[in-house]
């Protein structure tokens, strides 16, 4: 069990932690969008939303067919013996 006399994390942080905090959070969000921004610059723009869900129902109509093929594969293996 937690010491009453213990402080909290409000009573014990400060002003200058907190900015400290959100100035690394900017700073590693502006990162993010430059490596963002140069992937681009070079595979091109990316997937739009109707796009990515375009290419997930076609991932999953391949994955149906590779898994009906290895099922009869299976199948015949058992045929056989």
């Amino acid at each position: 069990m937690m010491n009453d006399m213990m402080p909290t994390i409000e009573e014990t942080i400060d002003m200058n932690d907190i900015a400290q905090h959100e100035h690394e959070q900017w700073l590693r969000e502006c990162e993010r969008e430059e490596r963002w921004e140069a992937a681009e610059a070079i595979h091109g723009p990316l997937l739009t939303k109707a796009d990515l869900e375009n290419y997930h129902k076609d991932m999953a109509e391949i994955m149906a067919e590779r898994d009906a093929a290895f099922e009869n594969a299976f199948k015949c293996d058992d045929d056989d013996e």
